[in-house]
């Protein structure tokens, strides 16, 4: 009960800060007002507040429908779509309501951002970090907090980390004082002003933190989390020296034993995934360091049903960029007949043709017995092993280090991609008795890559074209000269492939995007596959590639991102070309 009141009044002192108190959602805590009533006047009630600095909201699906993990199937054909996800996906600003919405993003996240504010106010109060381990303790969970949420909201509604535009490109404002006053005025500043004060956070956090305090860990911010946060930012920061510093100190001596266990998911049943995805997000799970419950229907959108079935992976993303071109692809036959390629299962829902992993379990939080009413659920994995893991081999990358790169590559595909696949080459007919004899073939996988396999793989595939898509894309990063067909080009796009499969449902790609300076396409593709329309296309550093700020924040003041003077031009219509 303590937890739910002082969630109340962290909200609510949020709601100074977006000008939102008139806004009305599933939080109807926000009409309280931040008068004190509750003391926060010990390490217990500390300990309540902070449950409440992890955003209980989710961008997932508005980064994952605007990057190249989504098509637009049938246009208006196709009745299995929502406004939301439309302007989401065509790039537009989102007026349409939504749990997922950047208002609630913004509201969710800043929310978050207040309760660590108070705890540590309150913290001081008692004497600070040095008055006892467990106030030094949660002085770090709450710092890591707040700079975890300002580091996803500098990266949603502002341009990338860029050495070159950053000091001049608008960031968000870095709230670090509870709300005192009835109408405060914030500056956005600039995103290098939010990166500094990130990591002025993050390095007190990780000096100070301790896995000591925590019953559950993976839904705190734990030793492990914190260090594959820090090797996230310094990724993101353009700092890969520090990018390996942190993701080894995260994965230890044996990444191998931290990578998941895809043998408790293969073993349960293929008709109902929600048992694999309650794995996915277990607690008990070594590869999962930091689990957020949050308020969200994606399990909806990202699970076989019709929910969103206009805009999404559908299955020639899937086959033609995603799964069966790559590195370690047998033959054809076999990678398009087997969905035994990966350890991790693909789902393919071949009614609403969307491309699925089971990630995102159902939870349906009842509110109301007699009406049986209340709010949809779902955990999201926000920090993992796989993503320090995959940071570092990038990081290898850019520093020149190739050999142990492709080690990190291959701890990887040793746990994703199988060893050999068994499919179906063929059959006849058995006369006596009269019988159809299924005829079975079975492949080894290249699933431990080597510099060569990486350099056939990109010398087949060309580069991605709209009409043949294909998983390489031509990237163009400030922070690093690139020379197409090198064994450094090779490697990351090898390893943004491997991001690509990681992430998916997960929202991740579309910071992958923005960072290498990808131009994607916004494509109408017929049932047929036969067929498509190019309706848009975006490059590096354009202007939608920061999600609009919140219209209710804007009334507070707060100026929006800029946005393109036109409206795009109509693309022509092409043939496809079929590569799987």
């Amino acid at each position: 009960m303590i937890t739910r009141y002082i969630r109340k009044i962290a909200a609510a002192v949020f709601v100074c800060c977006a000008s939102c108190a008139t806004f009305t959602s599933c939080n109807d805590f926000l009409d309280e007002t931040p008068d004190g009533r509750i003391s926060v006047d010990n390490t217990g009630k500390i300990r309540a507040l902070l449950t409440t600095a992890y955003p209980d909201v989710t961008y997932v699906r508005m980064t994952e429908l605007a990057s190249d993990n989504a098509d637009d199937l049938n246009g208006d054909l196709n009745g299995n779509y929502d406004r939301f996800s439309e302007q989401c996906f065509r790039w537009q600003e989102v007026t349409e309501s939504d749990n997922e919405s950047p208002t609630m993003v913004w509201q969710g996240y800043y929310a978050a951002i207040a309760a660590a504010n108070n705890a540590l106010v309150a913290i001081d109060n008692l004497g600070g970090a040095a008055a006892s381990d467990t106030l030094r303790a949660l002085r770090a969970e709450a710092l890591l907090c707040r700079a975890f949420s300002h580091f996803m909201l500098t990266n949603l509604f502002c341009l990338n980390y860029s050495k070159q535009h950053s000091q001049t490109d608008p960031g968000i404002p870095y709230i670090t004082e509870p709300e005192t006053t009835l109408n405060p005025q914030y500056d956005r500043g600039t995103v290098a002003h939010d990166y500094e004060m990130i990591e002025r956070d993050l390095l007190e956090g990780l000096q100070l933190m301790s896995d000591a305090i925590y019953t559950v860990p993976s839904y705190h911010f734990n030793t492990r989390a914190a260090y594959t946060f820090a090797s996230r930012f310094y990724l993101f920061y353009q700092q890969p020296e520090k990018v390996i510093q942190y993701a080894t100190l995260a994965l230890d001596d044996n990444p191998q034993s931290l990578m998941r266990d895809y043998d408790v998911m293969q073993s349960m049943p293929t008709d109902d995934m929600q048992p694999r995805s309650r794995q996915y997000v277990s607690s008990t799970e070594p590869a999962n360091f930091l689990l957020l419950p949050v308020y969200s229907t994606d399990q909806y959108y990202f699970q076989g049903y019709s929910t969103g079935g206009r805009f999404n992976n559908n299955h020639y993303i899937g086959q033609a960029e995603e799964f069966f071109a790559t590195p370690w692809m047998p033959s054809v036959e076999a990678a398009q007949q087997s969905q035994n390629l990966y350890r991790f299962y693909w789902f393919y829902s071949q009614t609403y043709d969307k491309f699925l992993l089971p990630k995102q379990p159902a939870y349906f939080q009842e509110t109301n017995s007699n009406t049986h009413t209340g709010y949809y659920r779902t955990v999201v994995v926000a920090l993992k092993a796989e993503e320090a893991l995959l940071n570092r081999a990038e990081a290898y990358v850019l520093t020149g280090q190739n050999q142990k790169a492709l080690d990190d590559i291959n701890v990887w595909t040793r746990n994703f991609v199988v060893d050999s696949v068994t499919y179906v080459s063929g059959g006849h007919y058995n006369w006596d008795p009269f019988e159809y004899v299924v005829e079975y073939s079975t492949e080894q996988v290249p699933n431990q890559l080597t510099f060569e396999s990486i350099r056939e793989w990109a010398s087949k595939w060309g580069y991605y074209q709209p009409q043949q898509p294909l998983p390489r894309k031509r990237l163009n990063p400030e922070f690093v000269s690139l020379t197409e067909g090198s064994t450094q080009e090779d490697l990351l796009q090898c390893l943004l492939l491997i991001r690509r499969l990681e992430f998916l449902h997960e929202g991740m790609r579309w910071f992958d995007i923005k960072r290498y300076g990808m131009k994607i396409y916004r494509r109408e593709i017929n049932a047929a596959l036969n067929m498509l329309t190019l309706t848009d296309s975006m490059s590096y550093r354009d202007p939608r590639q920061a999600l609009q700020i919140p219209f209710e924040v804007q009334a507070a003041g707060i100026t929006p991102n800029a946005r393109p003077e036109a409206e795009p031009a109509a693309f022509a219509t092409w043939k496809i070309t079929d590569n799987r």
